[in-house]
């Protein structure tokens, strides 16, 4: 059987809307070609090859890469873990990947107060979680094997889910990006956007479009509670 969810605690925008990550990828590549042609230069001016100077930029990037894809291999473990355990508890639920920000952090506080939930310290400000819809409602989990229940909404207090946005998530990116948004109401209301993703080469990869609505369907049915259509240039 899985949780039932007491007050527990534990779309696109038009097409010139930033792309979370964008200008982090751009600021990180412009770094490591100045970096490394720096050091390619001056290996250069040592005495050193053309050839030679390629070859061990090529080992360093690969080196770099290894590095991680490894770090990134313990995270996504981690995540599985925590997903076959979520799968055990939650017979039938809907699962979906998600990622903590400092504004989803915010979002979780503000509807455990509305909610009247005593919260903790304990909140992520970054990390991956799981988001589970079933019929007791909605949950956000982290941690492995074991898994916390972050917050877990009542069906009853669900109004809606439909799209939504928030800031992208990860230490070098910017901008906002397509979020699952879950519309809160108990004669109060308020949202919680959380921001979905997929793994590609192990990194985790914002969902949009029409990704994200698969998403966003796939949870209103498990939790069975309504899926809104946003109004056009609406983000709460």
């Amino acid at each position: 059987m899985g949780t039932r969810y007491g007050v527990r605690v534990g779309n696109s925008n038009g097409t010139g809307r930033r792309r979370g990550g964008l200008i982090g990828i751009i600021v990180v590549a412009a770094y490591l070609v100045l970096r490394f042609g720096v050091l390619a230069w001056r290996e250069h001016e040592a005495g050193m090859s053309t050839g030679a100077v390629i070859g061990t930029l090529f080992l360093y990037a690969a080196a770099i890469f290894a590095i991680i894809e490894i770090v990134l291999a313990v995270q996504n473990a981690s995540t599985r873990r925590r997903e076959a355990a979520l799968a055990l508890a939650h017979p039938g639920a809907h699962l979906a990947p998600a990622l903590f920000t400092k504004d989803l952090a915010t979002d979780v506080r503000r509807t455990a107060a509305m909610l009247g939930a005593e919260l903790g310290s304990d909140v992520p400000r970054r990390g991956h979680a799981t988001v589970v819809a079933d019929h007791n409602g909605i949950g956000i989990y982290v941690g492995g094997t074991t898994p916390r229940l972050v917050v877990g909404i009542p069906r009853n207090q669900v109004r809606a889910v439909s799209t939504g946005e928030t800031k992208a998530a990860g230490r070098y990116t910017f901008g906002t990006v397509d979020a699952l948004r879950v519309i809160v109401d108990n004669g109060q209301w308020t949202t919680i956007d959380l921001p979905l993703y997929r793994t590609v080469i192990g990194f985790a990869k914002h969902l949009h479009g029409e990704a994200l609505e698969a998403q966003v369907r796939s949870v209103a049915v498990a939790a069975g509670v309504r899926q809104e259509t946003p109004l056009p240039g609406t983000t709460r």
